[in-house]
Order: structure tokens, then sequence, then C-alpha cells
């Protein structure tokens, strides 16, 4: 296995002038330890240790940060900042002058460096006239939602531009939604939109360096050029058909899966408060203080309603849940707990926790359902946008909150089959473990290389977040009992026409 390139860049903002931003400035050999992880529409991280003592050790300075690259690759493995410097020394130690250990984030932290203003290309003091930032229906997908929605708060002329990010146009692969026609933005945290429009949609959103990402994107000037940061929106790639891992073809060397409880089953939604406009009578008064007059003009006024609304996480309910005629025999016990208005998820793991979930820029409002008693909230009708902003909402939560599985692979790459090369990050393969042959998407990668270990990939297959996901719970429950120890082995040469056939079927995640 090739190993990893680790370079130091320049700060956005350098000292000398005759340093372009973000320039690379050399690499770091001397290091003796690095580990970073990449995350599927999340913030990765990164550590890396090098003696205090070498001369690599000053390219490590605040602003500064890092490009990894594979020996033959010509686009990063990963990219991101430095966030913090650590000298260490000790006399206790054989450590001479120390070491410096530098940390940090990866680039897709730059989302979180703006909110999402109500006119992006206007003062602040401009802002509280606009109610939210104007989507346009228009825009087909998610990908063309959040690709104006970074370049318009980015890219405008003043304090808040960004020259050194570039955004690249959406890929046309990406298929058609309606997420422009529920957007309601006001200083919204792009991140966090990114990641949820990003799982609700089937998007990943990468940011790395560039060497000339005006190749590829645009950060509003026509005449840019250098290196830079570049955001990318395409759909997840399904390469499970040309990326399989198994112990019968020599290319898995260990695995490890578990089961965690849910962190809530049950969502509270809050949207907007109640308003309406009344018609006031005011007097005017001349210099002495006598009425001379009076206006009358509509004021807006505010209630303390709102329309709150509950939601029981259902996703994991088997079809026949609380059906007595239809429920299997040895899940019997189930059925007065679903006639309890229970979950399968809740009867499971024995929680009924609630979360709250704070949505004012919903502007569904408080009215009364007149076929219901006094004080009975009207719900959204079904096909409104404030039903499918919080039917998205929901999905989130389900997601996130719900119970999660995880299962971590130790894969022996050869250079027929390795990361970055043939799949990556947001990519769907395929492992066959304990019998079964599964589907997933690779959520998080564990990079490392080490003095002593060498060079060391460990994907994390799941579908959402970091680490564990709630698509393979249902899938991992069932291979729970069944766990083997691999033991360790070396990847053999495999010809093409010795890799064995593992027969399945492509389904949508569950």
């Amino acid at each position: 296995m090739d190993s990893f390139r680790i370079f130091i860049r320049e700060s956005p903002f350098p000292q000398n002038s005759l340093i372009e931003p973000l320039a690379i400035l050399g690499e770091v050999t001397a290091f003796t330890n690095f580990e970073a992880i990449v995350r599927h529409n999340e913030v990765g991280s990164w550590t890396l240790d090098v003696p205090a003592q070498h001369p690599q050790a000053r390219l490590l300075q605040p602003g500064r940060g890092f490009v990894v690259f594979r020996d033959d690759s010509e686009v990063p493995v990963t990219s991101g900042p430095i966030q913090k410097i650590v000298r260490k020394w000790s006399a206790t130690a054989d450590s001479g002058a120390g070491t410096i250990t530098v940390t940090g984030v990866d680039d897709n932290n730059i989302l979180a460096e703006r909110l999402a203003w109500t006119r992006p290309d206007a003062d602040i003091r401009l802002q509280g006239a606009t109610t939210y930032w104007p989507a346009d229906r228009a825009w087909k997908n998610a990908g063309e939602l959040l690709h104006h929605l970074i370049t318009q708060n980015t890219q405008y002329a003043g304090p808040r531009r960004l020259p050194y990010l570039f955004v690249a146009p959406p890929s046309p692969d990406l298929r058609p939604d309606d997420s422009a026609h529920g957007a309601r933005l006001k200083f919204d945290r792009i991140d966090e939109l990114t990641r949820l429009l990003a799982s609700v949609h089937g998007l990943v959103v990468r940011c790395l360096w560039h060497p000339n990402p005006a190749s590829v994107g645009s950060n509003g000037d026509p005449e840019a050029s250098g290196p830079g940061l570049l955001v990318t929106f395409a759909p997840a790639r399904d390469r499970s058909d040309a990326v399989h891992f198994s112990v019968e073809s020599g290319n898995l060397q260990s695995y490890d899966y578990t089961l965690a409880a849910p962190d809530a089953t049950r969502l509270v939604i809050g949207t907007q408060n109640r308003t309406w406009q009344e018609l006031e009578h005011r007097d005017t008064f001349d210099d002495l203080g006598n009425v001379n007059g009076f206006t009358r003009d509509f004021v807006e006024k505010q209630g303390p309603e709102r329309w709150f609304g509950l939601y029981s996480n259902r996703s994991r309910d088997p079809w026949w849940w609380g059906n007595e005629a239809t429920t299997p025999a040895e899940f019997a016990y189930t059925i007065p707990l679903a006639q309890q208005g229970l979950s399968s998820i809740e009867v499971e793991w024995g929680s009924t926790r609630e979360a709250f979930k704070d949505r004012r820029d919903i502007p569904w409002q408080w009215a009364q359902d007149t076929i219901q008693p006094a004080g009975w909230q009207l719900d959204p009708p079904s096909w409104s946008a404030y039903y499918r902003a919080l039917a998205d909402e929901v999905d989130s939560f389900n997601r996130t909150a719900g119970p999660k599985a995880a299962i971590t692979i130790d894969p022996v790459e050869s250079p027929r089959l390795r990361y970055h090369t043939h799949y990556q990050v947001g990519d769907f393969i395929s492992a066959h473990i304990d019998g079964a042959t599964r589907r997933e998407l690779v959520s998080e990668v564990r990079l490392s290389l080490t003095v002593s270990d060498g060079p060391k990939v460990t994907p994390t297959l799941g579908s959402y977040g970091t680490s564990e996901s709630p698509y393979l719970y249902k899938a991992v429950k069932g291979l729970w009992d069944r766990v083997n120890t691999l033991s360790s082995r070396e990847m053999p040469e495999i010809s093409a026409d010795e890799v064995p056939t593992v027969p399945f079927v492509l389904r949508k995640a569950a």
C-alpha cells in the first residue's frame, strides 16, 4: 500500500505578500504520528506530531493548514486549518527538545463561518426589513439551493467576502426536489442546513484545498487564480458492484459492529408565534403638549400562542405493529404496548425521551380548528410547504436521535482496491459479513500513519452522521448473535478472474 504525503499550506491571510494565500509551503516528512478522520457531510478532524527540534516544525504556525495526498493522487484526501498547537516536553522521558502536536478540523468547517443573512448583499442595518432570505422556487434541487446560499453569503463585496472560497456548480446528476419551496432562512447556520438537506436528499457536500479552483468553480471574481478551497455538490455514488469487502476475498482483516440506544424517541416542534395587525388610534400633540389630532396606523402584534406538534420515531415499526391479527406469536407481548401508543424503538430500549426543536422560521401560526373544542390547534395541510418543512425536520430527527448501529471494517488495501482511488467517503460499497451482504454508505474513514505501523485506512459504514448509522440498525441486530473474531492476514495478490462473484440485490437503504 502506498503512503500519505502531508503538506503544509499558507494562511488565507499570509504575512508575506510574496506568498499566495493557501499556497503549499513544504512537505512534512519528519512526523512521528498522523491521524485524520474524514466524515460524510460532517466536519472531520486531524492531529500531527513533529519533533520540536526538527526544522520542519517551524512550518507549523497559526493560520496555516495541512493538505494530505496519496502518493499518486492529484486530488487531496483531506485538508484543513490548524486550530491548536501544543508543545510537549518532559524531564522523565527521553524526548530531546520535546514534541509539537498540531490539531485541527477539515475544510468542511468553512461552511460554519457564515450565517444565512436575509439580504446577503446588503449592510447589517438593512437585514431587518426582509423577513427571510428569498429562495427561488425555480431552483431544481437542494444542490442549487445550497450553491446559491453559499455563494451569496461569501462572494459579495465587503468584509463578509471569502475570496479564497470557490463554489462549483451542482452536479447535473442531482435529482429534482422541492427544498427551495420550503426554505425559510433568517441568520440560520449554513453548515447545519447543509447537513439536514444532504441527509434528506442524498447529497455529498465536500470542501477541499485545490491548486486551481477557478477552473472548476467561482469565487465571484472572473480573474481569480491560484490555490483556494473548493466546495462541491454531488449525489452519492453507487460503487457496491466494484468495491466489495469480504473475508473470502482476502481483503478484510477484521470488523466490529455495535448497537447504540436512541438519544430521544419523541420530538416536539414549535413553529412561529401567532401574529396579527391591529388598527391603532394615536393622538398627536402640538409643541405645548396639547392634543391637536390623531393618526390611525396598522400595528403588528404578536401573541404567545404557537403551533406545536408531537412526533414519535416510528421508522422501525414493523408493518404488523399493534395489529392483533397479524402480530407474530413470539411478539404477542408487544400488542398492549403498541396499543398504548409506544413505538417499537421505545419498547425495545425502554425509553420514551422527548426532545424539543424551535422552528420559528416555519411561518405556520396557531389557529383554532373550528370542528374541535376551544383551544384545539389547526394542523398544516399535507400538501403545504409548512408540512414538508416539518417532515424534513422529523426525518432528520429520526436519523440523528434514533437508535444507531456501526460497522467498522479493517480492510487490506492493494493496488486493485484502495481508499480514495476506488471509493471515497459518501460512496456506497458492499461488505460480506457473517453470511450477509450489506450495501452501505461510507460515512467515515480514519486515516493513520505512524513510524511503527505505517499507513492504515479504517472505514466506518453507515448512512448518516459519524461512526453510527440508523440505517444499519436493523441489519446489525440480525448479526448481533453471530460475531466472529477474524485473525489478521496479509493481502494476497488475487487476479481479476480469481475474485469470487458474490450475488446480492441492490436495495434502497432501509
